[in-house]
Parts: structure tokens; C-alpha cells; sequence
């Protein structure tokens, strides 16, 4: 029996908002995102909310279900979000790295990495998060492309 067709604005959705100023590897930033994903899930899988519990059961059952990464920006806009989100009412996650070494913003201590959100329709996705950027690699990223500008010049110039 084939899938029902869904419309997009009904789809289900799981958010992870990364830290955008923190040099992560793509792996690193990946593993956070993942972790987001899953522990908002579960989170809201035994929620007492049963509105957002049957969410979580309508996305559980979707495999593999629409993820959006975004950019969250500094841990101050990540902590402004997450008050965003208590203020209304919204549960969320908080992903705090611990214990693993990455050079130059992770040695072991305590990191506030991501915040975890949803499952949310696009319609009901709070406006605090469909404000913010997708993910492109947060600080990482934009050194990158920096570095290609910078080799694509070297390159230009010879």
C-alpha cells in the first residue's frame, strides 16, 4: 500500500539549532545536530503535553522524517532562544558537549552546542525559529569559504 501523500505545511519536523560561532569539524557539528534530533524525539515521545506527544508518535513513524538544521548564532542568541521558547510554552532541548577535545573552543569542559526542537508542522514552527539561517557550517564554514576566496585569489593572481 503506498504512503499517504502529506501537504508540505503538514509535514512533521525536528529542528537543531547549532552554535554558529564555534569551529566545529563537520562531523563534530553533525554529532550535535544528531544528538538534538534524537533527544528532542525522545523528549517528546514521553512528554506530558499529549498534543505534542502524538506529534512525536506521528513523526516517529514517518522513518526518515524532515530534519532542519539552522544557525543559532553566539550562546548568548542560544540562550535568548531558549527563553524565547520557555516563554511560550515550548519544549526544547539543550546539547551540552562534554569530555571531548577539538580544538580551538572544546577541551573538555562544559559547551552549550545546540538546542533541540519540534516536531512541528511548518505552520506551527515557532517564529523564533524561522527566523534564523539554515546551517552552513557555522564559524567553520565561513572560515572555509574564506580560505577559498583567499586560495580562488592566490589563484587568479598567478
Amino acid at each position: 500500500m503506498p504512503a499517504e501523500k502529506v501537504a508540505p505545511d503538514e509535514t512533521l519536523r525536528l529542528y537543531a539549532v547549532l552554535r554558529g560561532d564555534l569551529i566545529m569539524s563537520e562531523g563534530k557539528s553533525n554529532a550535535q545536530a544528531g544528538h538534538a534530533y534524537v533527544d528532542t524525539l525522545l523528549s517528546s515521545l514521553s512528554h506530558g503535553n499529549t498534543e505534542l506527544r502524538a506529534n512525536a508518535e506521528g513523526y516517529a513513524s514517518l522513518r526518515p522524517g524532515t530534519k532542519v538544521c539552522l544557525d543559532g548564532g553566539s550562546e548568548d542568541r542560544l540562550e535568548l532562544l531558549a527563553s524565547k521558547l520557555d516563554a511560550a510554552g515550548i519544549p526544547y532541548v539543550r546539547i551540552i558537549d562534554q569530555d571531548h577535545i577539538e580544538p580551538p573552543h572544546f577541551d573538555g569542559s562544559p559547551v552549550l552546542t545546540a538546542i533541540g526542537a519540534g516536531p512541528f508542522t511548518r505552520r506551527d514552527t515557532p517564529k523564533c525559529l524561522r527566523r534564523l539561517p539554515m546551517w552552513t557550517g557555522g564559524a567553520r564554514g565561513a572560515a572555509q569559504s574564506f580560505d577559498h576566496r583567499k586560495t580562488k585569489e592566490n589563484f587568479d593572481e598567478q
